[in-house]
């Protein structure tokens, strides 16, 4: 189940996005639920509360412009979806700095609704794969690759870190690294394997991840570990 916003301050136009966007989803069989808002500072203050993955945003408002709603957004959800809509083209250049997936035209809105949509489904079924593990208690749980923080091998003990939890699996560390390997995560020590979106920066011994948090690397590795990372980010800005 998706959740998208819509914030537009004219009511009229925001049951219109409304209705098309649900179609579209619909004729993609995907499930979504809609939000709609007609103040910036709402759909702020609700995305404390709620995950977006997606918003559309117009950019011309009178209390909040989208640009001002945008930054707001990804302080608290960074991984957030943003596409401006709005009547002033000229705009498209400002709006790069929110980094928004799209740019729809106001007068144009139909026809361009139907390929950010699409596309917008393509990268997120994409982005979101998860890998399922079997724990030491039997139990199998899915994590979302996104979320895995790193993995540690310690005495035969596999254990997996999120950001909100820690499982203990059976799987051994060779094993994740191959089938984690083309999601962005990397071997830094023999009983490490990090995911590079985490990464803060890569120091002489260690790694140090978003938050601070250090991991030793081996330092037979750390040449390799900071080739694969700067492939990373270079990967990463152009995607």
């Amino acid at each position: 189940m998706l959740r998208v916003a819509i914030c537009d301050d004219e009511q009229a136009i925001l049951h219109s996005y409304r209705e098309r966007i649900r179609a579209l989803f619909m004729n993609k069989h995907v499930e979504v639920t809609l939000y709609d808002y007609t103040k910036g500072s709402k759909l702020i203050a609700d995305s404390k509360e709620i995950e977006f993955d997606l918003v559309f945003l117009d950019i011309d408002m009178p209390e909040m412009t989208g640009f001002e709603v945008a930054e707001k957004i990804k302080e608290i959800q960074e991984d957030t979806v943003i596409i401006f809509v709005t009547n002033e083209e000229q705009l498209v250049y400002r709006s790069l700095r929110y980094s928004p997936f799209r740019f729809i035209r106001k007068a144009y809105f139909v026809a361009e609704l139907s390929e950010a949509i699409v596309s917008f489904l393509d990268a997120y079924f994409s982005r979101n794969k998860t890998q399922v593990f079997t724990c030491i208690n039997g139990d199998l749980v899915a994590l979302n690759i996104k979320d895995i923080l790193y993995i540690e091998s310690n005495r035969h003990k596999v254990t997996v870190y999120t950001k909100k939890k820690e499982i203990i699996t059976k799987a051994k560390i060779g094993e994740l690294e191959e089938n984690l390997r083309e999601y962005g995560f990397i071997r830094v020590h023999i009983g490490y394997l990090i995911n590079m979106k985490y990464i803060y920066s890569v120091e002489k011994t260690e790694v140090v991840l978003v938050g601070q948090r250090s991991i030793p690397m081996s330092r037979h590795r750390m040449e390799q570990v900071k080739t694969e990372f700067q492939k990373y980010i270079r990967s990463d800005m152009n995607a």
